[in-house]
Order: structure tokens, then C-alpha cells, then sequence
């Protein structure tokens, strides 16, 4: 029942050179899937030494995001090991830890630089997966994970209004964040048709 907390760390040559802890604040599903709302939170040594002896055991050289759900008593439990980018390492770039470039470097065979710390209390949100969210929360009321409606919208409304970066979108480059928005709305079209559809079918059923 606790928090979602993941490390990003980038390993090679016997040795860490980069370290990023995030925690998931929404997710999709909401019980346990894609962040749609994440933050830049201080290093936990608990994760810290969990994740470097992981990696270590497995030998897993590069960039890797191991996650971890805390339990009642706050104690991390192992989730999954991501031996490959994700959508999320975008808050790490943000914050200060740049894993695409230390990867690229690696595989050119180039000098590694060790990171040096990252910004905390930074906040990203994926717009489109947060109404999605939003969408099956109050779908799934008395799930487990499942915020109350009055609840989720409050939490939904303030993190409108509250200033943070959202994913693909970049004040120099805008066509990430249009094709995405673009995606959405296909996607949300066609279920809103398919929804219609149906509704549509049930009733020529029942005359």
C-alpha cells in the first residue's frame, strides 16, 4: 500500500556512474502501471543499496530503472528491473541526469563523466495518461488503489493549476507535444464512437 519509488542508475566498466530516484504519485492503471504524475525525490540509501547490489549480481551493464512498491511497514519491495530506457527517464534528463547521453557515450566508446547530484522536487506529468487516470478512477470506485471521486478530482484540479513540466513538451520544440495531443484525441475519438456505438446496439436490441 505504499508509495511507488523507482532508481535509475547507469553502470559500467565495474562501477556506478549515475544515480536518479523518482517517486510515482499517479499511475496507469491506477493500481499499478505507467506514471502519469512522477517527482525527483533525495536518494533513499534503503533503494540505493538494494538496486546497486541488483544490478551488481545480474551484471547489468548500462542504463537500468529498478522499481519498488513500499509495504504497510515502509519496507521496499522489488518490483521489476528495466534494462532499457523508459518514458519516464525524461524527469531524470530534467533534473540533471542526462542517462541518454551517458549511454550514447558508452556505446561510442567515449570518456564516461560521473553525474554529480540532480535538482529535487521537480514534477512531470503525462497529461493525457493523467485523464485517463482520472477517467478510471472514478470508473473504479471501491477498487483496490482507488482514490475517492471527490478525492481524485481535487488531486486532478490542483495539479492543473499547479506549475510543473509535462512530457513532450518543449518550449524550442513543439511537434512532440502536437503529435502526441494529436494520438490522444484519435485514440479518444474512437472510443467515444465505439462507446456509441454499442449503446446504440443494446437499445435497437432491446425494441
Amino acid at each position: 500500500p505504499g508509495a511507488r519509488e523507482a532508481v535509475s542508475l547507469f553502470r559500467a566498466e565495474g562501477r556506478i556512474w549515475a544515480r536518479f530516484t523518482q517517486v510515482a504519485h499517479r499511475m496507469l492503471p491506477p493500481l499499478g502501471g505507467a506514471s502519469v504524475v512522477r517527482e525527483s525525490i533525495r536518494p533513499r540509501p534503503d533503494l540505493d543499496e538494494a538496486s546497486e547490489q541488483l544490478v551488481t549480481a545480474c551484471d547489468l551493464d548500462g542504463y537500468s530503472e529498478i522499481e519498488f512498491r513500499r509495504d504497510a511497514e515502509g519496507v521496499p519491495r522489488l518490483m521489476e528491473i528495466n534494462p532499457r530506457l523508459s518514458a519516464s527517464v525524461e524527469i531524470a534528463v530534467r533534473a540533471g541526469v542526462d542517462f541518454p547521453l551517458l549511454l550514447y557515450r558508452w556505446a561510442a566508446g567515449e570518456q564516461l563523466r560521473a553525474s554529480t547530484g540532480y535538482r529535487t522536487g521537480l514534477r512531470m506529468r503525462w497529461l493525457g495518461g493523467d485523464v485517463e487516470w482520472l477517467r478510471e478512477t472514478l470508473r473504479g470506485q471501491g477498487r483496490p488503489d482507488i482514490d475517492p471521486a471527490a478525492q481524485a478530482v481535487a488531486r486532478f484540479v490542483a495539479d492543473t493549476m499547479r506549475p510543473m513540466s509535462y512530457d513532450y513538451m518543449a518550449l524550442d520544440d513543439l511537434r512532440p507535444a502536437l503529435v502526441a495531443s494529436a494520438s490522444w484525441l484519435r485514440t479518444a475519438r474512437r472510443s467515444m464512437l465505439r462507446r456509441l456505438r454499442t449503446g446504440n446496439l443494446r437499445r435497437s436490441r432491446r425494441r
